[in-house]
């Protein structure tokens, strides 16, 4: 008898800001179950999460970063007509991490999704120069600028496409996706402008999420993860733990076991 070819893992991983970390516990349970992805595509913060990952950087490694980088202060606001904050402090994270601008240094295929701002399409990244792309994927539109890339214009790529399985989804036997901004449909009273513009966002593209869910084997969507900030880094390891948890259950309920 031959060996059995060990099957080919494919993981997207949806925007979500500061819920990026919750990719980061997925990536976790996943290295624990035997599920460690060889193709990966993800939009904004699920983007830089997977080429993190795909660079090498441990699940460990990423938490510390993000702990020790500053998202959105005040030294960045810029109050252009562009964008209220300055992308300075991510391009500065990319080349304090990347050795290289260049989808080459990656260890896994990586695409990175962003929404082309002229004819309204997604565009997928996978080779070339890693940080624009990454940049562009990310520019959450009023927060950030967009992004020039030669003749063309990039805002985040959540806009179009928050769960983009599309590059990957015939290259892979397993396709799991990882969406972190499920929403409580619990009644509120009021809340921030922040929160507003969150929760707003998010109606608007989580049908287009949800449509998707039935071409993945294993869809991980955590329940109200609107709970946590995507601006901010409140409850972070609560929300790595929370997600952590949630996933092992998911992927035990699949029939996988820690190795």
């Amino acid at each position: 008898m031959g060996i059995q070819k060990k099957p080919i893992v494919g993981l997207t991983l949806s925007g979500g800001g500061m819920r990026g970390v919750a990719h980061i516990a997925v990536l976790t349970a996943l290295e624990e179950y035997d599920l460690k992805p060889d193709i990966i595509s993800g939009t904004s913060a699920g983007a830089i999460v997977g080429a993190f990952y795909s660079y090498g950087k441990t699940p460990e490694e990423m938490m510390d970063i993000i702990k020790q980088t500053t998202f959105l202060s005040r030294s960045y606001l810029r109050l252009s007509k562009n964008g209220i904050f300055s992308s300075n402090f991510i391009l500065k994270l990319f080349k304090d991490h990347f050795p290289e601008d260049d989808f080459r240094i990656l260890k896994i295929p990586v695409y990175v999704a962003a929404t082309e701002m002229t004819h309204g399409i997604i565009d997928f990244f996978s080779e070339g120069e890693l940080f624009a792309p990454l940049l562009a994927s990310s520019s959450v539109p009023f927060i950030l600028s967009p992004v020039r890339i030669g003749e063309k214009v990039y805002i985040d790529g959540g806009v179009l496409d928050n769960l983009p399985i599309e590059p990957i989804m015939d290259q892979c036997d397993i396709l799991i996706a990882s969406h972190v901004n499920s929403i409580s449909y619990d009644s509120f009273q009021s809340m921030s402008l922040m929160k507003e513009f969150d929760r707003i966002l998010h109606l608007a593209i989580g049908k287009s999420v949800y449509s998707k869910a039935k071409y993945c084997n294993i869809f991980l969507d955590p329940p109200k993860m609107n709970r946590f900030s995507i601006f901010n880094k409140k409850f972070l390891d609560h929300m790595f733990q929370e997600v952590y948890v949630y996933t092992c259950n998911e992927l035990e309920s699949k029939g996988y076991s820690k190795i």
